[in-house]
């Protein structure tokens, strides 16, 4: 009976393909055969099929795919049924093989792999750095707009994955003078999101100035970012609760370009980086962060 189907389902869509373009054009992005009608023992299980047929009515070479938004849902709907099937390295390499399929630059494309991107970005899926970083290197000068936020969205969830890069940034430390993230590279460095307002980090603080105490000299630093808005009270707290590590601030408060790059949205907040810059663990405190510094830098 899903044979029978399907032979409808594929003898429809060639008819519109003929008949009404536009029309073929939707329904070879929106019709998916079933498993049951691949040649036997052609694919491993339904996955796999799904995988290699979801776009076999789709002609990659038909220019009318540019102005369609149905390209756009597609890639969403195709990557969005995989998020939860592969990890990072598998699900980008497929979702780039199957996109790669329009013509280098087309506006198809794009229109595919920011689907695509749409289905990754609220999963927090691995896969999206790699997806990202193809469609900014290819589209940056062509949709300039557009694939500037795309970064932005990328840069903010790299932050979530374990091993991945830290996203850099310079900022103004309290003398005035720019400090480079990358600049620590070759100690743990941990990223110490806080504000002179937040009871809570004020009082996380004194757990973590002894733990910079007990490890700075065993390769550990700290970088405060504040969510302050206002010069005095970020210094004033500084002092106070005796945070002798770097701090920086651009003084935007909860507009903060750090958070945002970072994707802070409470506080206080910690992301623990290797000395190569990559990410370690992510809002470890108290006698988390202890346990991690000790497993890390105990035995040095």
């Amino acid at each position: 009976m899903m044979r029978e189907l399907d032979a409808e389902k594929e003898a429809l869509v060639a008819r519109l393909q003929k008949e009404y373009p536009l029309l073929g054009r939707i329904a070879s992005l929106n019709t998916y055969l079933s498993h049951y009608s691949a040649d036997s023992g052609r694919y491993a299980n339904p996955l796999e099929h799904y995988v290699d047929t979801y776009f076999r009515f789709v002609d990659f070479t038909d220019p009318g795919y540019n102005e369609l938004s149905w390209t756009y849902e597609a890639g969403r709907s195709f990557t969005n049924n995989l998020v939860r099937q592969f990890d990072g390295p598998a699900l980008a390499r497929i979702v780039l093989d199957q996109t790669d399929r329009w013509p280098a630059g087309s506006r198809a494309r794009f229109l595919a792999r920011s689907g695509a991107l749409a289905a990754l970005l609220p999963a927090k899926h691995p896969a999206t750095a790699a997806v990202a970083d193809r469609l900014v290197e290819e589209y940056a000068t062509i949709y300039p707009g557009p694939t500037a936020v795309l970064q932005r969205q990328s840069d903010a969830l790299r932050s979530f994955i374990v091993g991945a890069t830290a996203p850099d940034f310079t900022g103004l430390t309290p003398d005035g003078d720019s400090l480079r993230l990358a600049s620590l590279r070759g100690q743990y460095v941990l990223l110490d999101f806080w504000a002179s307002w937040c009871g809570p980090c004020r009082r996380e603080n004194p757990n973590v100035v002894r733990m910079y105490k007990k490890y700075k000299a065993q390769g550990f630093e700290i970088l405060g970012v504040s969510l302050d808005d206002r010069r005095e009270r970020w210094l004033q707290a500084i002092e106070a609760d005796e945070l002798g590590w770097l701090h920086v601030s651009d003084l935007k408060g909860w507009r903060s370009d750090f958070a945002q790059l970072y994707g802070v949205t409470s506080i206080p907040q910690t992301v623990l980086l290797n000395p190569d810059g990559k990410i370690v663990a992510r809002n470890l405190r108290g006698a988390e962060l202890e346990r991690k510094l000790q497993e890390i830098l105990g035995a040095r």
